[in-house]
């Protein structure tokens, strides 16, 4: 006897590469300098994105993702640029894609994830910007939408368990040198986003 919530529409309908836009935000809260005890940005900084994947099958498919994210900062601008490497599982249940045009898929993914930043330098230092990098493991979940096979749609919620390296710069405060100072703190910082995406499917 056959289930109806498992059936599945015709073979190959979500098959193929898509390319799609993305915008939303991102956490960013790496950015504490702990030599002077400041916040630089804030938690949650608005991103763009790009996303190009392939469904090998109607389930499952490839993907490549990245992001880039900034903020003016009374002039200490950053620079937050994120990718993702991941495999996306689809739930095709005839519930949600038994429908004339459209098909609703809820997703989960996993993979690995990179995020390199340009923060700006304490300014006790010469150095006007400094650079962190961090990687890890990457998991999420989303609903994906398809009409009519060609326009592709949804939003995805993500969580990057990211280990940064720490930030250390040479400063002078009051005259007196200080080499390799601590600057921003490195270690297990994950990083959550929320992304809305539209494209094509082909």
């Amino acid at each position: 006897m056959s289930c109806p919530l498992w059936a599945r529409p015709l073979k190959g309908f979500n098959e193929g590469p898509y390319l799609c836009l993305e915008g939303g935000i991102m956490q960013v809260d790496f950015d504490n300098d702990q030599q002077t005890g400041t916040k630089v940005g804030r938690d949650f900084e608005p991103a763009i994105g790009l996303i190009f994947g392939w469904n090998i099958w109607d389930w499952f498919s490839a993907e490549i993702q990245g992001r880039y994210g900034t903020n003016k900062n009374a002039g200490r601008r950053e620079h937050i640029v994120g990718a993702n490497m991941s495999g996306k599982y689809y739930f095709i249940w005839d519930t949600l894609t038994d429908f004339p045009t459209l098909r609703i898929m809820p997703t989960v993914k996993g993979g690995l994830a990179f995020r390199v930043a340009s923060l700006p330098g304490n300014v006790h230092s010469t150095d006007s910007a400094v650079t962190t990098f961090g990687v890890g493991p990457s998991f999420g979940a989303g609903i994906a939408f398809l009409w009519k096979k060609y326009l592709s749609f949804g939003f995805d919620i993500q969580e990057d368990l990211l280990f940064f390296e720490d930030t250390r710069q040479d400063i002078t405060v009051n005259g007196a040198p200080n080499s390799k100072t601590l600057i921003y703190r490195g270690g297990f910082i994950p990083q959550f986003s929320a992304m809305a995406y539209i494209g094509v499917h082909y």
